[in-house]
């Protein structure tokens, strides 16, 4: 899996290696493989969290598909999986990271499958060098996953109230801009910061930016 990693990222330097993959799964972790006629064409893994409180989830730390194999429903079906595993180890959240200026995948996280921004961090990860980060800051959005029945209900309405908070610089959103493109990213920075900073969450994104709400009362508070 360390090849398709590298496949998929532009580098080796951020694969996982499949000797740590082997004894994550065998830990308990979720590691799933997508392979279409044969070949590898997409990846997920990720293992159990734990809250400062106490609370246990899954925690999806990487998940890729290769160019010619998106659009085709496999990162999804690996978003699934990854669900159905934790489903059946006990667990009803799960988080993970991602850059809140690829819209595409803001889109597939928040409207396709229901998940919601609960936090952001500048420059997460650091410098990185892979093919797609390389020239960005690696700033992240945290997002959380609930699968329990009640906490998706409690969401519809929030949802259904969202505000356009938070715009995305359209230099962001075109795929033939830059890689370098600081200011844009200074002016996401500071509109997530400010958003978050009133207590909302991103539960929406259309082609203008992020739409945000707020939780119901006693909605439980994000566990990273």
């Amino acid at each position: 899996m360390a090849s398709l990693q590298a496949e998929i990222w532009g580098t080796q330097e951020v694969a996982a290696p499949s000797s740590l993959l082997k004894a994550m799964s065998a830990a308990g972790g979720i590691v799933l493989l997508a392979s279409a006629r044969g070949a590898p064409v997409g990846f997920a893994y990720g293992f159990t969290g734990r809250s400062r409180d106490g609370r246990l989830y899954h925690r999806s730390h990487a998940a890729g598909v290769l160019p010619q194999a998106r659009d085709s429903g496999i990162g999804r079906a690996l978003k699934l999986g990854q669900r159905r595993r934790a489903t059946a180890q006990g667990l009803d959240l799960m988080v993970w990271t991602f850059d809140p200026g690829q819209g595409r995948n803001a889109h597939f996280n928040l409207n396709r499958l229901g998940a919601i921004g609960r936090r952001f961090h500048r420059n997460y990860y650091g410098s990185r060098s892979d093919l797609l980060n390389k020239g960005r800051p690696s700033d992240r959005m945290v997002v959380e996953w609930h699968f329990d029945e009640a906490r998706s209900r409690a969401l519809a309405l929030p949802r259904a109230d969202a505000q356009l908070l938070v715009e995305v610089p359209p230099a962001l959103l075109d795929p033939r801009a830059p890689r370098m493109i600081t200011p844009a990213y200074g002016a996401l920075r500071r509109g997530l910061e400010a958003a978050f900073r009133q207590g909302a969450v991103a539960v929406d994104f259309k082609a203008q930016g992020y739409w945000f709400a707020s939780l119901p009362e006693g909605f439980p508070p994000p566990v990273e």
